[in-house]
């Protein structure tokens, strides 16, 4: 009697992959060359350069504030200035009309006097009635 033995079943064929390629050599390592520039005494030149360019900016920045302060404050004095000179003169023009008072009232009164007029009460005086025309034209 013979006895079957299964079979077993086909795989799948395989994919064909490329063969890897070899690793490339890596270039031997270069020493690094330091920047050619003006550097002093232990390359401690380029920080000294860094320092000064930034204390310049600030004596620039510094400058520009204290001009700003110092037109602001010159501002604000014009201001006063004016306000004071405004009292001022609202002082002088007092001062004036009150001195003109004071000097033509009796100065007036003796010129009159001088010329034989006569002070006339009020209750004396009389107005005259004054006609205008309607249609605005004056004779």
């Amino acid at each position: 009697m013979a006895v079957a033995v299964p079979r077993p079943a086909a795989a799948p064929p395989r994919r064909r992959t490329r063969p890897q390629a070899a690793p490339r050599p890596r270039p031997a390592p270069q020493r690094r060359r330091r920047a050619q520039t003006r550097a002093g005494v232990g390359g401690r030149l380029a920080p000294f350069r860094l320092a000064l360019i930034a204390v310049l900016i600030g004596i620039a920045l510094s400058a520009i504030v204290y001009l700003h302060v110092s037109s602001l404050r010159a501002t604000m004095q014009i201001g006063e200035l004016r306000t004071q000179a405004a009292a001022t003169l609202n002082d002088a023009t007092n001062v004036q009309a009150e001195t003109e008072q004071r000097l033509a009232d009796g100065r007036v009164e003796r010129a009159a006097a001088a010329y034989g007029m006569v002070l006339v009460p009020s209750e004396a005086l009389r107005t005259l009635p004054v006609r205008i025309p309607r249609d605005g034209q004056t004779r």
